[in-house]
């Protein structure tokens, strides 16, 4: 790290290196890996955690996932939710 970062805040420094917060990278990460599963790149299935919507209204997009509905809010901040 640059002295001259020293004084700033953990947010100046993300910003002023053009780095991600911690929170964003975990997203990116995330959506690899749901891509990865998808592409059969990862060793996990991709049927392990998600579903495809059959539905006809995915407006022309045959690889949407459906979306699930969870009663508890553990659930809710689930991987696959």
């Amino acid at each position: 790290m640059t002295t001259n970062m020293k004084n700033h805040s953990y947010e100046a420094r993300l910003k002023k290196l053009h780095l991600w917060f911690l929170e964003e990278h975990r997203y990116r990460s995330d959506i690899i890996e749901v891509f990865k599963m998808f592409k059969c790149i990862s060793e996990i299935p991709f049927e392990t955690f998600f579903q495809l919507d059959n539905n006809s209204r995915t407006r022309g997009h045959s690889a949407k996932i459906k979306k699930s509905r969870c009663r508890t809010d553990l659930r809710k901040h689930f991987f696959s939710e």
